[in-house]
This record gives structure tokens, sequence and C-alpha cells, in this order.
């Protein structure tokens, strides 16, 4: 069930989550980065508004009105969602440890 994956652990949630990555450079660094934040900006608009839709459009095709096939794509979805989560907890984890080991050398 990647379409499912792809949908809903990407082009669905991704666009919101840059959006919120620039409006906080931004804050930080009004002046320098309106260019490149205009630029984030159109690709987050077009991602969100094209992609995915049409990755919705691809998911729901394949699916149709097939249960089953749509309850497979949740529990996929949950687990993939589920194993992002615990790679970047990872990732934040290895970060904490090899600062405090810096700090305390």
């Amino acid at each position: 069930m990647q379409s499912a994956i792809f949908t809903f652990g990407r082009e669905d949630l991704i666009p919101e989550m840059f959006v919120s990555i620039v409006n906080d450079i931004h804050k930080r660094f009004p002046d320098s980065i309106s260019i490149f934040k205009y630029y984030l900006e159109r690709h987050i608009e077009v991602d969100s508004d094209h992609h995915s839709h049409l990755a919705l459009q691809m998911t729901s095709n394949f699916c149709g009105y097939n249960q089953a096939f749509w309850d497979e794509a949740e529990k996929e979805t949950i687990e993939s969602l589920q194993k992002r989560i615990e790679l970047w907890d990872g990732a934040y984890n290895q970060i904490i440890k090899s600062k405090n080991t810096l700090v305390l050398n």
C-alpha cells in the first residue's frame, strides 16, 4: 500500500511542516531571506495544491470502494508514520547524547 504511505505520510503532511519551518526562519532573519521565503512558499503552494490532490486521487483510485483496501492503507500509513517518529526520535537522542558528551569533556 505504498500509495497510501506516500499520500498520507508525505504529500498530505510535509507541506505544513515546511510552512512552519519557513515562518520560523523568517521570524529570525526577516530581511535576509525574503526572496528565498517567496520561492519556498511558492514551491510549498504548488506541492500542496497540485501534488496532494494527485496523490489523494491516486490512493482513491487504488482503494476504490473496497473497505479492506482502505483499512490496509490506514494500517500501513500509521505504521510508516510511527517508524518515521522512531527515526527522528533516534536522531534527536543521538544529537543530545553527542552534545552532552561535548559539554562534559
